[in-house]
């Protein structure tokens, strides 16, 4: 009985059958860019969903986007009418140029990453840090983050609750920190730093506020189910941080990472075909 191929290359051929199977499996990245969602309360520069379901209730329950949860933790206090949220929201504020905490929904650049309508926006407080939690194991690819308008603007000018970056003289060594944590089955795979604001240049020149998208390389963070999403600074008081603890996010890329017995899979039909082909 003739062989079509030598044994050893057609192990060989199989061998990359599996490979290009399972490439092609994981290559298909995924992208949460926010768009979609329907849900918008009406805010003085523009639209934003920020957990209130306008019932004067509250809501921890969060929201999800292309089947990836985000963290949300809306207050309604009915005794004083007061509400106020934490967590992930989502915007359609283009007012990037206006300062002040009426305009925490609107991230600096105006619009969401590469102009698209939709975007993130994430505050960290009561509740703790930001949660983002997929369905499955991910292979994380980037992000893009960049500065909010109310956080850019406190910390470029300064106002009545935060010091303006550098100080009056410049030289003074402010920061705004991000920092990204990967898990895994809830163990940390390895965290991301990335600075909103650096002004620890030797050469005053070189200190920078974010006001632009910026996209962020996540792939060191191996495979992760959720993102958890901190904020440091160097402006700090009695009652904690300072600077407005805001930051935007948009475009999260990812590619499903296959369970094991979906690799089992593919290796049982490269092996099935390499025997085939053994005994043609």
């Amino acid at each position: 009985m003739a062989l079509a191929y030598p044994p050893r290359r057609a192990l060989l051929i199989g061998c990359a059958l599996f490979a290009s199977l399972f490439h092609s499996w994981v290559a298909t990245a995924d992208i949460v860019g926010f768009e979609g969602n329907s849900l918008y309360s009406q805010g003085s520069s523009g639209q934003y969903y920020n957990g209130d379901l306008g019932n004067n209730t509250s809501n921890t329950q969060g929201w999800s986007n292309s089947g990836v949860h985000f963290s949300n933790a809306y207050t309604f206090d009915s005794q004083y009418n007061y509400s106020y949220w934490s967590g992930f929201s989502y915007s359609r504020v283009n007012a990037g140029t206006v300062a002040g905490f009426q305009n925490q929904y609107a991230a600096r650049p105006g619009l969401g990453s590469g102009g698209s309508e939709h975007y993130a926006v994430v505050y960290n407080s009561f509740s703790g840090d930001a949660v983002v939690t997929f369905g499955a194991q991910v292979q994380l690819a980037s992000i893009d983050i960049t500065n909010t308008a109310y956080t850019y603007y406190s910390m470029l000018q300064g106002d009545q609750f935060s010091k303006k970056f550098g100080g009056d003289s410049g030289n003074d060594p402010d920061f705004f920190k991000l920092q990204i944590q990967g898990f895994r089955n809830n163990v940390t795979t390895g965290t991301v730093d990335f600075f909103l604001a650096d002004f620890r240049f030797e050469n005053n020149a070189q200190d920078y506020i974010v006001d632009q998208w910026t996209r962020v390389n996540l792939s060191n963070l191996g495979a992760i189910d959720s993102l958890k999403f901190a904020l440091t600074s160097s402006d700090n008081g009695q009652f904690g941080m300072n600077t407005p603890a805001y930051f935007a996010m948009d475009r999260i890329e990812f590619s499903a990472v296959p369970e094991p017995s979906s690799i089992a899979l593919l290796g049982t039909v490269a092996v099935g075909w390499w025997i085939r082909r053994q005994r043609r």
